[in-house]
């Protein structure tokens, strides 16, 4: 017969070593950007999450559809089924960034292997007040490009980032001041598909 006492010292030290297996599990699982509802802090930077963007047709799911996919840290992006104009902007309130302080915008997104048309030059925009910035970027390049055009990095936890543009945050903003950020490719009228966008984050550089 089993000894009742060792049972049970049995039995709390198996509950005791699911509970910290189940600890170290879950910090080395990755853990999502959290974004809510639209935006939240990420050390001095801010990430918009892609569903606070003004991205032209998104509401359309003949043109892009909303995914909760297993494998990102973005708990929510947006998937582009087919377009002919790609258009997608952020729009920053400057009240909620660091004054004295220079910026840069980088979309944060993927590319499917079935993509199409992103190969396409784009034009990326910076808008603040008198601001007015410009200049061609490619998402996907297939080809050798201009050095003049902006390329696509890829980051440590796996997704792409295209900078599109740099901005400086003064401390004599006004309070309603905002920056506007844009993605846009609507001359050649290709089809576009194939672009999953997770967001777009604002840094210090």
């Amino acid at each position: 017969m089993w000894d009742l006492n060792i049972i049970f010292l049995a039995a709390i030290a198996g509950l005791f070593i699911i509970a910290f297996a189940g600890d170290i599990f879950s910090r080395l699982m990755p853990r999502p950007i959290h974004t809510s509802p639209n935006l939240r802090s990420k050390g001095a930077g801010k990430m918009f999450t892609a569903r606070s963007l003004d991205i032209i047709h998104s509401d359309n799911t003949e043109y892009w559809i909303w995914v909760r996919p297993n494998d990102s840290r973005f708990t929510e992006v947006a998937e582009l089924l087919k377009v002919w104009w790609l258009d997608i902007k952020a729009r920053i309130k400057l009240k909620e960034l660091l004054p004295k302080t220079k910026y840069t915008a980088c979309l944060i997104f993927k590319t499917l292997p079935r993509s199409i048309g992103l190969d396409a030059f784009q034009e990326a925009s910076i808008s603040m007040g008198s601001l007015k910035q410009k200049k061609i970027v490619c998402l996907s390049p297939r080809v050798a490009v201009p050095l003049n055009v902006g390329l696509p990095v890829r980051r440590s936890d796996g997704w792409m980032e295209l900078e599109l543009g740099q901005f400086y945050c003064d401390d004599n903003i006004n309070a309603d001041q905002e920056v506007v950020v844009g993605l846009m490719e609507t001359d050649n009228y290709n089809m576009k598909t194939g672009l999953i966008v997770g967001g777009l984050e604002v840094r210090p550089i």
